[in-house]
């Protein structure tokens, strides 16, 4: 069985080849996956954008069309980031599967324990997030179904956003056009899901080396006459095991780093409009269930990824703690004075960055929300 067949990688890798994101797909099965994506995204663009050129003096027409349009960019910068990159992403899966060859035994159950936590990880952010994209998409349904029960005179929405098909007859065509804008929303939040899951499989895989690390160090073993070579060895074992965690934390660092900075200022944009659309249409429940998934999948999105720029610190921090609980004192001089140069090193914490300029951790997810909430009461104040 193939290494990426296993159990823990199998959601990612289905999710990733069915929108052309797996860097270890043949060349034909791109071609076919990102043209077919492309090519509906495109003709799924041309009403939207037509609409919005049509209907710019109508600020509710706007402000409904920019939520879709932002995400659409959040696609768009996550695959360009990811086609621009493809070789390093499959050197880095390359580089995951000859880690898993250095370890002994007891040491890959720590590495298995990581990767499982990733794979519920992406499990748990695949039905949310698109969850959370069923639930916006399929608005214009959800009221015709109320609407079978309880007949009013309002009128319903066609599409869950602005579009303008031209001289298309919509009401004779509207399943065939619905189905297509669905389709391609569908894709879209796939597209963005898999770039995510491919981003889980590397930030648990570096997580799980420095674990293991921690635990190596943790057992190092008892030099009582302070002349052996094995605890020596065993101290050499462990700073190229933190070197192979550092640069590959490096690595994902520079795959990421303007992908995030894109991803956060969209972020905050789109939190402060939908918060904005929920306050103007609080008599309206089907705007409010609308807009409040979306917003609350732009917020899980953003919190994860910060979340796990807060445990790549923490891991990598987290070295010196196991450096302190090792028995270092029964190990030679030698053996001391080259962990004293590793806990040196693990001094410097890796860190995931938006484009240097922002560490993706908790303080900066606090920052975020807290000037989207400042965008999101401009906005309100001009309503």
């Amino acid at each position: 069985m193939d290494f990426w067949d296993q159990d823990y990688f199998r959601v990612s890798k289905i999710t990733s080849c069915f929108v052309g994101q797996w860097p270890n797909q043949s060349v034909n099965a791109l071609i076919l996956s990102r043209g077919m994506l492309l090519t509906l995204t495109v003709i799924q663009l041309i009403p939207r954008i037509r609409a919005v050129v049509l209907h710019r003096d109508d600020p509710e027409v706007i402000l409904d069309a920019i939520g879709p349009f932002i995400i659409d960019t959040v696609f768009v910068i996550k695959t360009i980031n990811n086609w621009y990159n493809f070789k390093k992403m499959k050197a880095l899966l390359t580089k995951i599967k000859e880690n898993w060859k250095i370890f002994s035994e007891d040491e890959l159950q720590i590495l298995h324990h990581y990767t499982a936590s990733g794979k519920r990880l992406s499990i748990i952010y695949l039905v949310s997030v698109f969850g959370g994209g069923v639930v916006f998409a399929t608005e214009p349904l959800q009221l015709r179904l109320v609407h079978t029960f309880i007949e009013t005179n309002e009128t319903l929405p066609l599409f869950p956003m602005p579009v303008d098909y031209g001289s298309i007859d919509v009401h004779k065509y509207y399943w065939g056009l619905f189905s297509l804008a669905e389709v391609t929303t569908f894709l879209i939040v796939f597209g963005i899901i898999s770039c995510d899951l491919l981003f889980f499989i590397y930030s648990y895989h570096v997580f799980g080396l420095f674990a293991t690390l921690g635990y190596v160090i943790e057992h190092i073993p008892i030099d009582s006459n302070g002349e052996s070579t094995e605890g020596i060895l065993h101290v050499k074992r462990c700073i190229q095991i933190h070197y192979r965690a550092t640069e590959f934390a490096e690595e994902l660092e520079g795959l990421y780093m303007w992908n995030f900075l894109a991803v956060i200022g969209l972020n905050m944009i789109i939190i402060s409009i939908t918060g904005v659309q929920i306050a103007v249409n609080l008599d309206a429940t089907e705007k409010i269930v609308q807009y409040g998934s979306l917003t609350i999948s732009q917020l899980g999105h953003l919190f994860v990824e910060c979340l796990l720029g807060q445990r790549l610190i923490d891991h990598s921090l987290g070295i010196q703690e196991n450096i302190s609980n090792a028995q270092w004192y029964h190990s030679s001089v030698k053996s001391q004075k080259m962990l004293s140069l590793l806990l040196m090193r693990s001094q410097l914490p890796c860190q995931l960055t938006a484009g240097k300029f922002l560490v993706m951790n908790f303080p900066t997810f606090n920052m975020i929300i807290r000037t989207s909430a400042s965008y999101f009461t401009v906005l309100l104040a001009t309503q």
